[in-house]
């Protein structure tokens, strides 16, 4: 059973994110979080528009970070919340700091298709153990 994300664990991120990196609260839209949380579970005629793990994972990770849905901190939260719905679905998104920005950087400047940002994704996950 794949574990989502709510509109209210992807405040508590931004807020986590804005306290330890800096940056100004706030969000631009009142119920845009509420429809990104809901995104990744979208079906259209009873099929997922989004199927797969990473596929999921991708969508909260271009959604937050071409959008200006928090006042500061959209590309940081992005990436956060790729790398929780991972974690929470036992896999682990290893990247170092500066590929991990770079990437974004190219999410967020619309350079990487949906299905590109699954792939890479992927290809920086690693299985957790299951205890």
């Amino acid at each position: 059973m794949i574990r989502y994300l709510s509109a209210d664990d992807i405040r508590q991120i931004h807020a986590e994110a804005i306290e330890r990196y800096g940056g100004v609260p706030g969000e631009h839209e009142p119920g845009a979080i509420e429809f990104m949380a809901q995104k990744p579970t979208m079906e259209v005629y009873g099929s997922e528009l989004y199927p797969g793990l990473f596929l999921k994972a991708a969508v909260y990770l271009e959604g937050f970070a071409t959008r200006q849905f928090f006042v500061d901190g959209n590309k940081r939260t992005a990436f956060l919340c790729a790398w929780t719905f991972l974690y929470l679905n036992g896999f682990h998104l290893v990247v170092d700091q500066d590929d991990g920005y770079a990437f974004c950087m190219r999410v967020a400047n619309g350079q990487a298709e949906l299905e590109e940002i699954a792939e890479w994704l992927h290809e920086h996950s690693h299985s957790l153990p299951v205890l």
